[in-house]
């Protein structure tokens, strides 16, 4: 076996382990020894991916289209990427590629899936969740969000259907000549249909109060759970971000300052802790009074969440871990995002 291919080996290896520093190492020398191979910098792109640099995912990704165009994982994988930053166009042309080129792969077009539902095409998200439970095993680890995310869509478009009817049966009675309008889309069902939208399985609670809450396991670095929080009556949406594990006691007061520093001149949302437990989340809210809450809406402060996360998800990390100071993490994770231009 060729030296460099030892050492991508040794860094799936180390990544398989969770030693993301080490498996990034390993493939940057296999790189160096063989440039002209794809694999050391796609399963870089990987590796990139899960220690949240997205933007050297998305070079790595590339580099690999460039040596092997017809590599379907590579164009899978930035397409995901490419979603993270928000570029839903970038993402699904992508998808569209690594489906054309290797057709019988079910994972990409459950995620082309997820992102159709997000642009509003809930016809064609419908046509790709079929089409991947028809191609994926039975025990396909993807099969229940993408179950979910049809169950989701044909639900919500069938509540519609029926409230449609019913104004137009009213109408009928009142204007037999009018033409009626399509019933609006309560608030609850735009967040059911962006929720469902995005392939997670979502629980739902309601309280006496008439909030309803939405919760989703996330898991994604120190990302536990995403939710929603809406009211109905107030008018009013919360997004949340929620951060895991908490602080320990003597690395709370640490904690506060990062958020405090953080928070100061933020123009959207702000995180929040908890003093007593450690816990920590990032929340963005809207006061929608008087004007209907929009699935554009909605998915701008998720994306607006997402995006402030990845920002400073490394650096909160560290200090709840006790290896930064809170300056100077907040400090290297606004330069680092200002260099990216992603702050």
């Amino acid at each position: 076996m060729p030296a460099w291919a030892e050492i991508n080996n040794r860094g799936n290896r180390k990544q398989e382990e969770g030693d993301l520093d080490g498996a990034i190492a390993d493939f940057t020398k296999a790189i160096k020894l063989a440039p002209g191979e794809h694999a050391p910098r796609y399963n870089r792109g990987n590796a990139r991916s899960l220690a949240e640099d997205v933007d050297g995912a998305i070079a790595d990704y590339t580099d690999a289209i460039k040596i092997a165009p017809d590599f379907a994982p590579a164009w899978q994988r930035r397409g995901l990427s490419k979603q993270r930053h928000g570029d839903l166009e970038g993402a699904i042309a992508d998808l569209e590629e690594a489906i054309h080129l290797a057709p019988a792969e079910p994972s990409a077009y459950g995620e082309r899936a997820a992102l159709r539902a997000l642009r509003a095409d809930f016809t064609g998200a419908v046509e790709d969740c079929v089409r991947a439970l028809a191609l994926a095993p039975l025990d396909w680890h993807h099969r229940p969000n993408t179950q979910n995310l049809l169950d989701m869509i044909r639900k919500a478009e069938e509540k519609q259907r029926t409230e449609t009817m019913a104004a137009k049966k009213a109408g009928t009675k009142t204007r037999k000549a009018a033409k009626v309008e399509e019933a609006p889309r309560t608030a609850r069902l735009v967040v059911e249909e962006v929720l469902g939208a995005s392939g997670f399985t979502f629980a739902l609670a309601e309280d006496e109060a008439g909030y309803i809450d939405y919760l989703a396991a996330v898991n994604q670095g120190i990302v536990e759970a995403f939710a929603v929080r809406l009211s109905e009556e107030l008018e009013r949406v919360v997004v949340y971000v929620i951060f895991e594990p908490k602080a320990k006691k003597e690395l709370r007061t640490e904690l506060a300052e990062f958020v405090t520093r953080a928070n100061f001149g933020m123009g959207d949302g702000n995180f929040e802790m908890d003093f007593d437990d450690g816990s920590v989340r990032f929340k963005i809210a809207l006061d929608y009074t008087e004007e209907p809450l929009s699935p554009l809406l909605l998915r701008n402060m998720i994306f607006d969440a997402m995006d402030t996360t990845e920002v400073y998800a490394d650096a909160l990390a560290r200090v709840i871990a006790g290896k930064a100071k809170a300056k100077t993490a907040v400090r290297a994770a606004e330069k680092a995002a200002m260099e990216s231009g992603s702050l």
